[in-house]
């Protein structure tokens, strides 16, 4: 099968004012959608590969219908159902796919497969993380967690983690957080309506898992929808007083962030250290222009342009970091899963999650005559994401920005 190409196309600018164009858009970026955001098509071949397929343990915490068959009764207080989910991942894949067959069943050396699945209580769901764990090295306690965003199913979700978990190198315990997409075209204000309805067991889940033994720190990835349900779980943590997840709170990735500027700027007034927080913007991405279009032109923060002196204002007053995105392939076509697909912005995820934590209560003073501070330290616009990395289709920058203008004086 053929791989997608890597050189850059050139993409005509599309109009998505009329309301029918934004609704095709949103279906199509789904947030993931298939054949469109990473999943790839196999018809295979008449010899199987050797290597055997990559089985990764993933704890989900389900707001969703139980899955027919489940055993252990209703759900939560929090409305959330457990399980031990093992997706498995072919040999040879490449970063960025997630290979599906086109034609016949599944085969786990050609293609990403749902394996077993088993149901738990909330107890044995906090018992499971906490073994998986316990006595690991320090790189293997940490924790990712994954929150999808709209038209998304169970399926789509548990393979967007373990593909992109793997692709970042990442070696610690997997966590799907997924909510009940109604998966569905004209669906997205009742995607909203759920997701919301979701936010008090995603900040259950959060507190819980801060609360395991031996436990390293919780990493958070949010896409689209996701990141609104992400902050208002952190926001009404930290209400709470536990918006640190008890000392274990690590980076939050927001990608394409589907989230209202304004509410996005409420929810950040409660995060204690906002330099935590991490947004993957890209300004053409389609499925966020159909969305603001849906909510009456209201800017979405995963379409800030920092060439636009109105949005660099606006990301210098959030304290946040952002980095930009641009799209050069026809992969996905509205661009909305470019923090997935592209190799080099995975890596980038996971160099950040992959870092030693800094205290930053605990830095020396920097004196005149001493070394300048580490690369991880320095302000964004000194810092060099992609550096050592090769070019492709699809980049990351981070742009300086201005600095502040003088007040005007008062006139008479």
């Amino acid at each position: 099968m053929s791989q997608p190409s890597t050189r850059a196309v050139a993409v005509p600018a599309s109009r998505f004012r009329p309301f029918l164009a934004g609704l095709v858009a949103l279906s199509l970026g789904g947030c993931l959608g298939p054949g469109l955001s990473g999943i790839t098509g196999s018809i295979g071949s008449l010899t199987a590969p050797a290597a055997e397929p990559q089985a990764v343990n993933v704890y989900v915490a389900s707001t969703r219908p139980a899955f027919r068959g489940d055993r252990l009764g209703g759900p939560s207080a929090e409305r959330a159902r457990f399980y031990r989910q093992v997706v498995t991942m072919p040999p040879g894949r490449t970063p960025g796919s997630i290979p599906r067959p086109q034609v016949g069943g599944e085969n786990p050396r050609r293609h990403a497969v749902l394996a077993d699945r088993s149901a738990l209580t909330p107890d044995a769901f906090r018992a499971g993380v906490a073994e998986a764990v316990s006595g690991q090295a320090s790189d293997r306690r940490d924790v990712l967690v994954y929150v999808h965003g709209f038209n998304t199913d169970y399926d789509e979700a548990a393979f967007r983690l373990v593909q992109v978990a793997s692709d970042a190198g990442f070696r610690g315990t997997h966590v799907l957080f997924t909510w009940p997409s109604y998966r569905r075209v004209l669906a997205y204000s009742g995607d909203r309506e759920v997701a919301t309805a979701s936010r008090d067991a995603l900040e259950k889940l959060l507190t819980d898992l801060g609360r395991t033994p031996g436990v390293g720190r919780i990493h958070v990835i949010a896409h689209s929808m996701g990141a609104f349900l992400t902050m208002e779980g952190l926001r009404q943590a930290a209400i709470a007083g536990r918006g640190e997840l008890d000392g274990h709170l690590g980076e939050v990735i927001l990608a394409a962030p589907d989230l209202d500027v304004e509410v996005f700027r409420q929810q950040m007034a409660r995060i204690a250290r906002p330099s935590r927080i991490s947004l993957f913007v890209q300004s053409d991405d389609r499925a966020l222009a159909a969305s603001s279009t849906v909510a009456w032109d209201r800017q979405r923060v995963g379409s800030l342009d920092v060439r636009n002196a109105e949005h660099r204002e606006i990301i210098s007053s959030l304290g946040v970091r952002v980095f930009t995105m641009r799209s050069g392939g026809w992969t996905d076509l509205v661009r909305h899963g470019t923090f997935a697909e592209a190799p080099e912005i995975v890596r980038l995820i996971g160099g950040k999650i992959g870092q030693p934590p800094v205290i930053e209560d605990s830095l020396p003073a920097v004196s005149a005559e001493a070394a300048p501070l580490p690369a991880e330290l320095r302000p964004i616009h000194e810092q060099s994401p992609m550096a050592g990395q090769p070019e492709a289709a699809r980049t990351v920058t981070a742009e300086p920005l201005p600095a502040p203008q003088p007040a005007a004086p008062a006139s008479d």
